[in-house]
């Protein structure tokens, strides 16, 4: 991605995914990158497909796709979106002002002293990041570095591969990928994919840098491929520890080649054997991220990464494929079919904020029967029409929609208004009750690289932006809830077994003290849970305590106190994953007992039945309205129609349409607001 920019060539688009393309900033095998501005005027680099035909391009792009997203944004190009424009596809990221570590040495000589340190660590600190996400670069050179203002960036993961034995059968159709003079010898072998072989081009970089010339020099590609596979490096004039880790580094035995964090240890002056828990890998990777970019190294992890957040809100999905049993999971499918985002500590949802706008609605009352007239909220990215009144107590304040094959970008309303605005990265965000801020998750947390599972917030007053990392990989956490006050964040907790996660518990959040408990939950349940069944984690209403399936397939609902400890069961209803308690908090509602065509609101403390009512063939429970109303959705009908109904399954209003088909995907949180 070169700093100079040459102006679009006839055939070039003039916008790619909503962004105006203004021009090149080059060209490669797999296809164009383009200097592009976003509608907020932000510039970004967008790299699209060459619409060549081959198949094998085509698919090494889309690896990059799924790749990019995992890998954390230490010292790499944070990735934006994906999608797909004119059958091309095409990936959004940040745009790094600056040249090719290539291009700078080319024009101004090698690199010397405090540049060509921050160099050597930021280089190795993204790949201690690409290597943490399981995943091998395969072709680091100086043409995939940017000099940028804040340190040096990899670029152009587009031979990218997970490493691991499940991944070494995957490459032998291929051939030998990469660039010669910055080859491993096992690479040029075509050996399987290896951290040890990325650490063996970066102290190639690394060389180049200092000298202007490769370690195996840059002649003819035969004597490039000798000299690597039987003769020992030049190193030139590197001196001091950067030619020492270098040299191990340029070994012919990939097994005698340090790790990235350990060679990332020693160019930060710590011990050569790394002491410290795998867990911490993440603090590591800030002080290195630190150190290249110039600044000073955090006192502690925490420091480098704020937090803080809040929400409670019914989570309404569309487009089950498989009926109302497999809403669980459907969150999970729909995302997994999408490239996910990187989320790091630098990224936050943007919510706009302006000085404008209005108070909040005077507190709607939250019993009696609904306004008869409601105002109609056309939503096209949702291509939807809500059907509101001032006195709703609940409105749809964020959703994601899928509308291509690596897009599912979400939305969030505007304080105080009927329009929404479009998030960056694929993130599931959701408003807290008292519409002061806004917490965003990945949609698909195992698909991206996030070591910490964080959780990115907004203040949509003022618009701070902060972070809070709950619980480390392999652990996943997703599925938000806010507590009703506003002050706590519930979390749904996974293991990634193979990537098809098993809850194990659930994470809280605490805002205004920006600090995270985690609660393992013990039970064969768990750990027999077929996916489409794993159960997410929900508030009582007064906070102290959580709620869950008693088992999969059972009924019954339990409770658990913050502890773990299993409280008590109730008993008359069934999970489903929109159950949940009415306003005041004396009602339960879920499914009926041995029916999936009944949904029974029960008393929360005993569990008697207080009502019953029918769903629709081709619908489902979408939680409270009010006090005295529920909001039921019917996929029956064209469009789509989500409708306020009371106790005796009468419907009383309108509250939204939706267009639609059997393969449209989208999910809603439906708060106050």
């Amino acid at each position: 991605m070169p700093g100079a920019v040459s102006p679009p060539r006839p055939g070039d688009p003039s916008e790619v995914g909503g962004h105006r393309v203004l021009g090149r900033l080059g060209s490669g095998g797999q296809g164009v990158v383009y200097l592009a501005e976003s509608g907020r005027g932000e510039r970004v680099a967008v790299k699209v497909l060459h619409a060549t035909g081959d198949p094998e391009a085509d698919a090494r792009f889309r690896r990059e796709a799924e790749v990019l997203p995992r890998v954390a944004s230490f010292c790499t190009a944070q990735v934006l979106q994906v999608g797909t424009a004119d059958g091309l596809p095409y990936i959004v990221s940040e745009f790094i002002e600056g040249p090719t570590l290539q291009q700078a040495v080319a024009e101004r000589g090698p690199l010397r002293g405090q540049e060509l340190r921050r160099l050597a660590i930021g280089t190795v600190t993204a790949l201690a990041a690409i290597h943490r996400a399981g995943v091998v670069h395969r072709d680091l050179k100086p043409a995939n570095v940017l000099l940028g203002p804040d340190g040096p960036r990899v670029i152009d993961f587009g031979i990218a591969r997970a490493f691991g034995p499940g991944n070494a059968v995957e490459i032998t159709g291929e051939g030998v990928l990469g660039t010669p003079a910055y080859m491993a010898p096992e690479q040029l072998r075509g050996a399987p994919p290896a951290p040890a072989a990325d650490m063996f081009a970066w102290a190639g970089v690394v060389v180049f840098a200092a000298t202007g010339v490769p370690p195996f020099g840059h002649d003819t590609v035969p004597a490039i491929i000798r000299r690597v596979l039987t003769e020992e490096p030049d190193l030139g004039a590197l001196d001091g520890d950067l030619r020492e880790v270098a040299s191990e580094c340029l070994r012919k035995d990939p097994a005698a080649r340090p790790a990235a964090a350990q060679a990332l240890l020693r160019l930060l002056g710590r011990p050569a054997e790394d002491p410290r828990p795998a867990e911490d890998t993440a603090g590591l990777l800030h002080r290195g991220s630190d150190a290249a970019s110039g600044r000073p190294e955090s006192a502690e992890d925490e420091a480098a990464v704020p937090g803080g957040g809040i929400q409670r809100g019914r989570i309404q999905r569309g487009g089950e494929k498989d009926g109302g049993e497999k809403r669980t999971s459907v969150r999970r499918a729909v995302a997994a079919a999408c490239a996910g985002v990187v989320l790091s500590a630098g990224v936050a949802a943007y919510v706009a904020t302006r000085p404008d706008v209005p108070p909040p609605r005077p507190r709607p009352a939250l019993s009696g029967p609904p306004a008869p007239v409601a105002d109609r909220v056309a939503v096209p990215e949702l291509r939807a029409t809500l059907y509101e009144a001032p006195g709703d107590p609940v409105r749809v304040t964020s959703f994601l929609v899928q509308t291509g094959p690596f897009s599912q970008p979400a939305y969030v309303r505007e304080p105080g208004r009927a329009a929404y605005e479009k998030l960056d990265g694929l993130l599931d965000p959701v408003v807290s009750p008292d519409g002061r801020l806004v917490a965003a998750v990945a949609q698909t947390p195992q698909r991206v690289s996030d070591l910490h599972n964080q959780v990115l917030f907004t203040d949509r007053g003022t618009g701070e932006r902060f972070s809070v990392p709950t619980v480390d990989r392999p652990l996943l956490a997703g599925s938000p809830e806010w507590s009703r006050d506003s002050r706590r964040l519930l979390l749904t907790v996974s293991a990634e077994p193979d990537r098809d996660p098993r809850p194990v518990g659930f994470a809280v959040v605490d805002v205004p003290a920006r600090k995270v408990s985690f609660t393992e939950v013990e039970g064969e349940d768990e750990k027999n849970a077929p996916a489409a069944a794993a159960p997410v984690y929900r508030w009582t209403p007064d906070g102290s305590a959580v709620i869950r399936q008693a088992a999969p397939g059972a009924d019954g609902i339990r409770v658990y106190d913050l502890d773990g400890t299993p409280r008590r069961t109730i008993d008359g209803v069934r999970w489903t994953a929109d159950a949940g308690f009415s306003p005041s908090g004396r009602l339960l509602a879920a499914l009926c007992p041995g029916d999936d065509r009944r949904a029974c609101v029960v008393d929360a403390d005993s569990g008697r039945r207080r009502a019953s009512l029918p769903l629709p063939a081709d619908g489902a429970l979408w939680g409270w309205f009010n006090e005295d109303h529920l909001l039921v959705f019917d996929k029956g009908s064209t469009p789509w129609r989500v409708h306020i109904v009371d106790l005796s399954g009468r419907r009383v209003r309108l509250f939204a349409e939706i267009t639609g088909t059997k393969d449209t995907y989208w999910l809603l949180h439906i708060t106050p607001g």
